[in-house]
C-alpha cells in the first residue's frame, strides 16, 4: 500500500515513509523523518529528526522533534524515537534530545493526551499514559504502564517506576517508586497504585508483599536503608525486589508519606 501525502503537506527530500503511512493537510515533514507503516500524521501537526513507529498516530496540531527548551542546546544532533502504536493528541509537544543522551524515547503504546509536554532526554517506557497537559521536564525516566494525570508537573531528572500513579495537579520533585500512587504539592505517597495493579491483575500474593514492602520502606520508624536490608533478607516477588532497587537508585530522593508513622496506612486513601 502506497503512503497517502496531502498535496497540502510540506515534506521535506529526505523523510522516509513505509508502505501506508498518511500525512495530513498542511503537515509539515522535516528533515531526518522516517515513518513505519501504517503510521499516522494529521493535519498541520510539524515533525522533525523523528523516527515514527509502525502504527502510531500524531494528530492534529502536534509538534515532534523541535528543538529542547535547553539553553545549553548549541544544535548538536539529536532525536525522537516514537514507539509502535503509540497515540500522541492534539499540540502535544515532544523535543528531541541533547548532547546529554541524543534521544527522547517514547515506548510502544504510549498514550499522550492533548497538549502534554515531553522535555528533550525523557526516556517513558511501554503504555505509558499522559493526561491532558501533563509536563515533562528534561531527563524524566517513566516505567512501563506508569500513568501521569493531568496537569501535573515534573522536575527535571524526576524517576517514576512501573506501574506508577500520580493524581492531577501534582507537583513532583523526588521519585516515585514502581506500583505507587502520589499526589499534592510537593507530591507525596498516599498508597500502592491498587487499582492499577488490580487492572493489570497482579495476583493477590504479589499485591500482599507490595504492601508489607510499602509499610516497611515508609510507614516503619526504620530507615530506609534498614528496611531495604531486612526485605532483601527474606524471600521477595520479582515486583518488590523491583522496588527496592528503584530506590536504592535514588539520586533525588523518593516521595515519602505526609505521615510516616505505624498506622499512617489507615489513613492512605488507597488503602494500603
Amino acid at each position: 500500500m502506497k503512503s497517502k501525502i496531502h498535496p497540502t503537506a510540506v515534506v521535506h527530500p529526505s523523510a522516509i515513509f513505509a508502505d501506508g503511512v498518511e500525512v495530513g493537510p498542511c503537515a509539515v515533514i522535516g528533515e531526518d523523518v522516517s515513518a513505519g507503516e501504517g503510521a499516522t500524521i494529521g493535519a498541520h501537526a510539524v515533525v522533525e529528526h523523528a523516527v515514527i513507529g509502525k502504527g502510531a498516530r500524531i494528530f492534529s496540531g502536534a509538534v515532534v522533534g523541535s528543538a529542547p527548551q535547553d539553553l545549553k542546546y548549541k544544535g548538536e544532533k539529536a532525536r525522537v524515537v516514537l514507539g509502535e502504536r503509540c497515540t500522541i493528541r492534539e499540540f502535544v509537544t515532544i523535543n528531541r534530545g541533547t548532547a546529554a543522551s541524543g534521544e527522547t524515547v517514547i515506548g510502544s503504546d504510549c498514550l499522550l493526551m492533548a497538549y502534554a509536554h515531553v522535555a528533550h532526554d525523557c526516556r517513558l517506557g511501554q503504555g505509558v499514559i499522559l493526561a491532558n497537559c501533563a509536563t515533562l521536564a528534561g531527563h524524566i525516566e517513566v516505567g512501563d504502564h506508569a500513568v501521569i494525570s493531568g496537569l501535573v508537573g515534573m522536575h527535571q531528572f524526576v524517576r517514576v517506576g512501573s506501574m506508577a500513579m500520580i493524581s492531577g495537579g501534582s507537583m513532583v520533585s523526588q521519585d516515585v517508586p514502581p506500583y505507587c500512587q502520589a499526589q499534592g504539592d510537593r507530591a507525596r505517597l498516599v498508597g500502592l497504585n491498587l487499582v492499577g495493579l488490580r487492572r493489570a491483575k497482579v495476583s493477590r500474593e504479589i499485591i500482599a508483599q507490595l504492601k508489607q514492602a510499602y509499610k516497611a520502606l515508609f510507614l516503619s520508624p526504620h530507615t530506609v536503608a534498614e528496611a531495604v536490608r531486612f526485605l532483601r533478607a527474606g524471600p521477595m516477588a520479582p515486583e518488590v525486589a523491583r522496588m527496592l532497587d528503584f530506590v536504592e537508585a535514588s539520586e533525588r530522593g523518593v516521595c515519602r508519606p505526609r505521615m510516616a508513622s505505624v498506622g499512617a496506612e489507615e489513613r492512605t486513601p488507597s488503602g494500603v
